[in-house]
C-alpha cells in the first residue's frame, strides 16, 4: 500500500513541475558543470607555441597528430555557435601584450561535439585547455584542436572532440568578460590592416583563424542568374528576390553558400563570405550598399569569412 501512495505522490509532483515549466524559456545551464571542476594544471604554452611546434600538421591540408603530454594554454572565446553559423566550433584568441610579431595575437579553432555550445562557452569567457589526449592539426587549412574521424569515402578528417572530454581537458577561468580586448576585431577596412589583407603571403596557418572587420559590397546582389555551388555553372533561372545570404537552392556539399565580397579600397581584392543554411544570417537579405562585416577569417583558395551573428553586419540589416 505504501508503494501505491509513494507512486501517486511522485506522479503528482511530476505533473506539478511540468505545469510550472515554460517551454519558451531557454534552459538554465548555470548549474550544469561540463568542464573540469578542478584545475587541469598550470599554463605552460601558448596558442602561438602550439602552432609552431605542430606547424607541419597545420601546413599540410587535413593532417593531425595526437598529443600525449601536458600542453596547457589559455584563450578567450571570441566566436561560438550563438548565431547558428558556426557549428560545434569555438574560436579562442590569445593576445600577449609583451610579445611582438606573430606571437602577439593568435587564434585557434576548437571543435566540440555538441549541438549547442554557447550556453557553456559565452563570448568573453577565458578557458584553459590541456592538449593531452587531444589531436592537433587542421581541417581545410584551419588550425584546429579536436578528434579525428573518417568520412564515408574513407578520408581522415579532424573533427570535434567528444563532449565528455570537456570535463577532463577544459577549465573555465573566471567569468565571461564582455570587455575583454580579445573581442575587439582587427580592423582591415583601411590603412595598415587593409594593406595586410592585400598581401596573399599572409594566407598561412599563423594568420588563421583571425577575428577581423572588412568593408565592401557583395557582388551577387547585382547578378540575376542562379550559380549552382556544386558545379559552378549558371542556370537559366533567376535567383528569387530579395536575395538572401544562403538560400537552400544554392547550398553546396557543406550545406553552405559562398558570396563574394568586393573589398572597399582595393579594386582587385575580393573574399568569400561563407554562410551555413538554416540560421538567422542565412535568411537576411543581401544589402546592395557598402557595409562592414565582422567575423572569423580563414583562407582556402583565398580569404574567406564566416560571420558569427547577424549583428556582425554594420549598419544592421533591417
Amino acid at each position: 500500500m505504501r508503494k501505491i501512495y509513494y507512486f501517486l505522490a511522485m506522479l503528482t509532483g511530476t505533473m506539478a513541475l511540468t505545469g510550472c515549466m515554460d517551454n519558451t524559456e531557454e534552459p538554465n545551464t548555470d548549474d550544469f558543470v561540463i568542464t573540469s571542476p578542478t584545475s587541469i594544471g598550470e599554463t605552460n604554452t601558448t596558442i602561438y607555441q602550439v602552432k609552431k611546434e605542430f606547424s607541419s600538421y597545420m601546413t599540410n591540408n587535413n593532417t593531425d597528430v595526437k598529443v600525449e603530454r601536458d600542453l596547457i594554454f589559455e584563450g578567450v572565446v571570441v566566436a561560438n555557435d550563438d548565431g547558428g553559423n558556426l557549428y560545434q566550433t569555438l574560436i579562442l584568441r590569445d593576445i600577449n601584450p609583451k610579445a611582438t610579431g606573430d606571437a602577439h595575437d593568435q587564434c585557434i579553432q576548437v571543435g566540440i561535439r555538441n549541438s549547442w555550445l554557447s550556453p557553456y562557452f559565452k563570448r568573453g569567457q577565458r578557458v584553459k585547455i590541456n592538449l593531452n589526449g587531444l589531436w592537433v592539426g587542421n581541417y581545410s587549412k584551419v588550425p584546429k584542436i579536436g578528434q579525428p574521424y573518417y568520412t564515408s569515402a574513407g578520408n581522415r578528417r579532424l573533427g570535434p572532440m567528444l563532449f565528455d572530454m570537456c570535463a577532463t581537458n577544459i577549465e573555465l577561468v573566471g567569468a565571461p568578460n564582455p570587455d575583454a580586448p580579445e573581442l575587439t576585431p582587427i580592423d582591415c577596412t583601411q590603412g595598415e590592416g587593409l594593406s595586410w589583407l592585400k598581401d596573399s603571403k599572409n594566407q598561412n596557418p599563423m594568420n588563421a583563424p583571425r577575428l577581423v572587420t572588412v568593408k565592401g559590397k557583395i557582388a551577387e546582389v547585382q547578378g540575376s542568374k542562379v550559380k549552382y555551388a556544386d558545379t559552378g555553372e549558371l542556370s537559366g533561372e533567376k535567383e528569387p528576390l530579395p536575395k538572401v545570404f544562403a538560400p537552400e537552392a544554392l547550398y553546396d556539399a557543406g550545406y553552405a553558400v559562398d558570396r563574394t565580397l568586393l573589398v572597399s579600397g582595393a579594386s582587385s581584392l575580393s573574399m568569400t563570405i561563407r554562410t551555413s543554411t538554416q540560421n538567422d544570417i542565412s535568411f537576411l537579405p543581401i544589402p546592395d550598399d557598402e557595409r562592414s562585416y565582422t567575423g572569423v577569417m580563414t583562407y582556402y583558395s583565398g580569404w574567406q569569412m564566416q560571420l558569427r551573428h547577424k549583428d556582425d553586419i554594420y549598419p544592421a540589416i533591417k
